[in-house]
């Protein structure tokens, strides 16, 4: 094993890194809560996902699959009607995942979704969350904004990036939108200028409520914490 795999593994062990091997399991006890469910019902239970994840520093950036087991007794779900229908938890769960407190930012990353049940034999009931992702995709929590382009579009950026990092970074997302609406009226598909625009892939402004949103003149002159310390 590698000094570098070693130092990322242990970055992912105090929660500042996503694993290097681009896998994250969680698992939480008890029955999902229906997208139906009364809400303080959802909230809590909301809250009991969010919990195992909470001394995790980082967000998701990229785009993530993820898969969702539920183990229970089939009895459960043959002989009562006290289990929720499979399609209707998945929505409160994916909310649990996401926002300024989630483990990525907005359901839109997602690009596979699998949600089974499997019978088990005890009474252990519980569901697994599986996510396979990049690995260096990714931000600190404490250090993630958004910039808005033109029209709606949002690329997330670094708080403590050094003045002179963000203007530069600023002048280059102002050089590349310019670019890429030039490529778009030539016709080239949209996934090859999608990342003319930083980051792993851009959000529409109404998918970053929650989160520092900010002008490119504004991120172009604000000091880092760093700088401001």
């Amino acid at each position: 094993m590698t000094d570098e795999l070693i130092e990322e593994l242990e970055l992912a062990e105090k929660g500042e890194a996503p694993s290097p091997f681009g896998k994250a399991e969680f698992s939480l006890m008890g029955s999902p809560a229906s997208v139906q469910a009364k809400k303080d019902v959802r909230d809590a239970y909301l809250q009991s996902i969010r919990n195992q994840f909470k001394d995790i520093k980082y967000l998701l950036t990229g785009e993530l699959i993820l898969n969702v087991t539920w183990l229970l007794p089939v009895k459960s779900r043959f002989e009562t009607d006290a289990k929720a229908d499979i399609d209707n938890c998945i929505k409160p769960i994916i909310d649990a995942f996401t926002g300024p407190s989630g483990f990525f930012i907005d359901d839109c990353q997602i690009r596979g979704l699998y949600i089974c049940w499997r019978h088990i034999e005890s009474d252990d009931e519980r569901l697994v969350f599986e996510f396979e992702f990049q690995a260096d995709q990714y931000s600190l929590k404490s250090e993630l904004a958004f910039v808005q382009l033109n029209g709606a579009l949002c690329t997330p950026v670094n708080l403590n990036w050094p003045t002179a990092a963000k203007t530069l970074w600023a002048g280059m997302l102002k050089a590349n939108e310019a670019q890429k609406a030039i490529l778009e009226k030539l016709g080239t598909p949209y996934p090859a200028v999608a990342g003319f625009l930083g980051g792993s892939q851009p959000f529409h402004r109404t998918r970053v409520n929650g989160f520092t949103v900010m002008t490119l003149s504004d991120f172009a002159f604000s000091g880092s914490s760093n700088e401001l310390a």
